[in-house]
């Protein structure tokens, strides 16, 4: 015991306060708690990015890689599958189970390559398990008037993939983007305090945004096929 608790250092503390997270979000679902659930999980994915800050900073342990795959494996992986199965109730749940599952997979399989293979330092292959969360939580704090099982499933599906992909998805390093993007996570908890209805607004504008980081290589892409078509032209 004491030799684990001199081996963790401050980002190892908020490593582990990302999978509490989790795995509270998990007991709040069963219990009813529809709302608050998925707000755990944006929570757990502020402590995700703050506990990579923080390494970076400062000393990390040598566990610290494994334990951050290990949050993020329950807070990620299998909080959003259960709090959205939970969710569907006796509906259609033959179509969701299989799409969820596929997503969970999916999302272990990818961090197992990330500890893995060399890691870019401004990018990530694949689209990262984190946002694959932040995308789904997202999309059920929306209200249930947009909840529709296919839809969660199809998403489910897609971001399956695209965490096992090769396609290159860049960090939110820059402060232009971690600035804002801070802004609107703070602002979709905070409301949950003031008024349901403003987090289904907040958590609406960060669908769309996760929405534009899902397709973002493609965008990128683009741009760089018309700077390379304006250059062959000149």
């Amino acid at each position: 015991m004491n030799q684990i608790l001199h081996t963790l250092k401050l980002p190892d503390f908020v490593t582990i306060l990302n999978a509490l997270c989790g795995v509270v979000a998990i007991i709040l679902v069963i219990n009813g708690f529809t709302y608050l659930a998925p707000l755990l999980i944006l929570i757990a994915a502020v402590a995700d990015g703050i506990d990579g800050h923080i390494a970076r900073k400062f000393t990390s342990s040598e566990i610290g890689g494994n334990l951050d795959s290990l949050a993020d494996a329950i807070s990620f992986g299998a909080a959003p599958v259960i709090i959205t199965y939970s969710l569907t109730g006796n509906n259609a749940q033959y179509i969701l189970l299989p799409a969820m599952l596929f997503y969970f997979t999916c999302g272990i399989l990818r961090l197992a390559r990330f500890n893995t293979i060399y890691k870019k330092k401004n990018a990530f292959s694949g689209l990262p398990i984190t946002a694959g969360g932040i995308a789904v939580s997202a999309y059920l704090l929306m209200g249930e008037q947009f909840f529709d099982v296919y839809a969660i499933a199809a998403l489910a599906l897609v971001l399956g993939i695209l965490m096992v992909s090769n396609i290159t998805y860049i960090k939110a390093n820059n402060k232009k983007i971690l600035i804002p993007l801070t802004i609107i996570f703070a602002a979709t908890i905070i409301s949950f305090i003031i008024n349901i209805e403003y987090t289904h607004i907040m958590a609406s504008i960060l669908s769309g945004i996760m929405a534009i980081y899902i397709i973002s290589p493609i965008i990128k892409k683009n741009k760089e096929a018309h700077y390379a078509g304006k250059r062959s032209d000149n």
